[in-house]
């Protein structure tokens, strides 16, 4: 998806443009593991089934849609998206990702080994990984579209390139993190530990995971081969001998 440059005068005469990129949520164009395959996040709504990394397919409670304007001269990484390059992780496009979206590690695929955290999925602000893995700020253009999702309580999605995404019930770092969650969101002193043995690594599995880059629809259900029935005997087997009608 494109995007128009928009002079500042009409952005500050336009109510509905956000001027604050300080935030998270997804870049249009951004696909989501939905129960339906890879699915763009602008087309999605409330009561949508969304792959999640603990809980399995949740429905999506809330959808806000804000428009975001960054002017030209912006250059502080805190308020510029953070982009993705193609083939950086398991993504053909290049995907974006807002300043303040959680983003799930892997603690356990450090090669320096796993620091000490009780979680092995520590949540951090997209910000800080630019720099890592090719990842740097910018932005897709002065004017976009950022969609952000909701669930009934905290939950981590699987994205487009494979990254695990944080969506908050409330606003990020609120205390709706489910019991058996797997992640948490961490301060700011062990984030900074975090990312500087992130800096470090060489497996891209720190950041993603290839399970969920998998471009195939995405089932509800596992299928498993039909099997006859306890005694059946099935035509054809080797050794014995053909039906007789």
């Amino acid at each position: 998806m494109s995007y128009e440059a928009v002079p500042n005068h009409q952005v500050q005469d336009n109510p509905a443009v956000s001027l604050n990129a300080r935030r998270g949520g997804f870049v249009h164009g951004t696909k989501i593991a939905t129960d339906r395959g890879w699915q763009p996040v602008e087309g999605l709504q409330v009561g949508d089934l969304i792959r999640t990394m603990d809980n399995g397919f949740r429905e999506v409670s809330r959808v806000a849609t804000d428009c975001i304007a960054i002017a030209a001269s912006e250059s502080r990484s805190e308020n510029l998206p953070v982009r993705v390059p193609s083939n950086t992780l398991y993504n053909g496009d290049p995907v974006w990702l807002m300043p303040e979206q959680g983003v799930a590690l892997d603690n356990t695929k450090l090669s320096q080994g796993p620091i000490t955290l009780p979680i092995s999925m520590p949540v951090v602000p997209a910000r800080v990984l630019s720099g890592t893995f090719r990842l740097s700020s910018s932005a897709p253009s002065l004017l976009f579209e950022v969609c952000s999702l909701f669930f009934e309580q905290d939950e981590v999605i699987y994205i487009e390139g494979g990254l695990r995404a944080f969506c908050p019930a409330g606003r990020f770092g609120s205390n709706s993190r489910p019991a058996n969650a797997s992640y948490k969101v961490v301060d700011a002193e062990r984030t900074e530990d975090l990312i500087d043995m992130v800096a470090h690594s060489r497996d891209i599995a720190v950041l993603a995971n290839s399970l969920g880059a998998l471009p195939a629809p995405i089932m509800q259900n596992p299928i498993f081969p039909a099997r006859p029935v306890m005694g059946t005997r099935r035509p054809g087997r080797p050794g014995r001998p053909a039906p007789i009608f």
